[in-house]
């Protein structure tokens, strides 16, 4: 299962004779953002409604489109795969099955750090996508195979991973998984995966 295109359809259902569908959102770059200490790359945001959310990508895109350009769309790239992530999580905001749409501010996140470090202490830990500041943190909890992890942790790489759905089909029953930060919120809200960001904000 492709788990992005599994919540693209739900959405699709959520949405279906609204006609908010066809309402336009922009896709942009917001250069000054202070990302999540969890992901790396460029804020790419989205505008829909009245309301932002973003995505954190190295393959962001500029443009003005529309939700409904996502139904039934492959989605076979990391850049449009980012893009879809960024709608989503924009139109899940919108309804107000989402609360977190920005990163915290830069002071949280010792805090957050902190919180998320008692959380998972003692557990192993597998990142699906690049986390330097989970694996610098927890050098001695981080694993490579899942077979051997207690918990895993996705950020805004990992969630656009095409084979994710495969592996949360296979371990949901047996590990702790936790969707990390503003950029995985819509398509965890969506999935009714655990989502961690305790200082994300819905401005």
């Amino acid at each position: 299962m492709d788990i992005l295109i599994d919540s693209v359809n739900k959405l699709e259902t959520i949405l279906a004779h609204s006609g908010c569908e066809e309402v336009g959102v922009i896709l942009d770059v917001k250069p000054d953002a202070v990302n999540c200490q969890f992901d790396w790359g460029a804020c790419m945001t989205a505008s829909f409604g009245g309301r932002s959310a973003e995505f954190v990508t190295s393959d962001p895109i500029r443009a003005q489109t529309k939700i409904s350009f996502m139904f039934g769309a492959p989605l076979d790239t990391p850049a449009v795969r980012s893009a879809a992530c960024a709608m989503i999580n924009v139109a899940t905001g919108f309804f107000c099955l989402s609360r977190v749409l920005h990163a915290c501010p830069g002071p949280k996140h010792a805090d957050c750090m902190r919180e998320l470090g008692m959380a998972i202490k003692g557990k192993r830990i597998l990142c699906i996508g690049s986390m330097p500041a989970i694996e610098n943190a927890f050098p001695s909890q981080i694993v490579t195979d899942h077979k051997y992890a207690d918990l895993v942790l996705i950020n805004a790489e990992g969630i656009i991973d095409t084979k994710l759905g495969d592996l949360i089909t296979e371990i949901k029953d047996s590990k702790r998984i936790i969707c990390i930060g503003p950029s995985t919120a819509g398509v965890s809200r969506l999935q009714q995966i655990e989502h961690w960001c305790p200082y994300g904000t819905n401005l």
